[in-house]
């Protein structure tokens, strides 16, 4: 009797100490679970946060703050964040200035598809008359315009964007377009017909060739329009003749 309550008792025992060490490890397990999670929590926190300051540096914010930010960090959109890669647009920055060999500094404006100023009928001017325009010169980038400047950019060697950008207006300016005696062409003869049409020139002599006819009635055509009267079609005589275009 003795013995088997001494066996019971140990049983007993031993199966207390058993869920006792149970409880002990379950709790231990606990613990662990806790100061694991923390630290993933913590480690994913750093993450974000090294996200958010990254981010901070390509922001510009107005009156938004850090949550702004760290809506960007997560994926979300912010509101009234504008995002500075480090480039900067073309609308941004429309003018250069470069200096001539004598010390001048010019400002050059750039103009894209749509824009309208007086300066860019100047440039559409000397693309008609070097032959990549055929419609009457205008003062707006038109998708005709855009294509004969990526013609004449192509031609030259230049990058194709089909704007008035600087190294373009820089080889447009640089072209020296005049028509005098001896030459011929489609464009000479086009003057030519302005001339006829305002009575400085007879209709017979509109062949298409810089005749000494033509040269007398370019020198009256500049006289009376206040040119200087070489009796060559520069370019502020085309620009007179074009103002006159029927």
């Amino acid at each position: 009797m003795t013995t088997k309550m001494f066996k019971q008792s140990g049983i007993i025992g031993l199966v207390k100490m058993m869920n006792k060490k149970t409880l002990f490890g379950k709790f231990k397990d606990v613990v662990l679970y806790v100061v694991f999670s923390m630290l993933l929590i913590f480690l994913m926190s750093s993450f974000v946060i090294e996200d958010v300051y990254s981010a901070a540096d390509q922001l510009t914010i107005n009156e938004q703050g850090i949550s702004d930010v760290y809506s960007i960090a997560i994926g979300r959109t912010p509101s009234n964040v504008t995002i500075n890669n480090g480039n900067t647009d073309d609308s941004d920055n429309k003018t250069s200035e470069i200096k001539t060999s004598d010390g001048t500094t010019v400002v050059i404006t750039e103009y894209a598809l749509g824009d309208t100023n007086d300066e860019i009928r100047d440039y559409t001017q000397i693309l008609y008359s070097l032959g990549f325009l055929s419609s009457q010169p205008t003062n707006q980038i038109t998708e005709e315009v855009q294509t004969a400047l990526k013609t004449y950019q192509a031609m030259k060697g230049l990058e194709q964007t089909g704007k008035l950008d600087r190294s373009t207006i820089i080889s447009l300016v640089a072209e020296d377009i005049k028509y005098e005696k001896g030459d011929s062409g489609k464009m000479v003869q086009s003057y030519q017909q302005i001339l006829v049409d305002n009575q400085y020139l007879t209709a017979d002599k509109a062949t298409g060739t810089f005749d000494d006819a033509t040269e007398a009635a370019v020198k009256a055509f500049q006289k009376a329009k206040g040119l200087t009267e070489t009796g060559k079609i520069d370019a502020n005589t085309m620009k007179a003749l074009d103002a006159l275009k029927k």
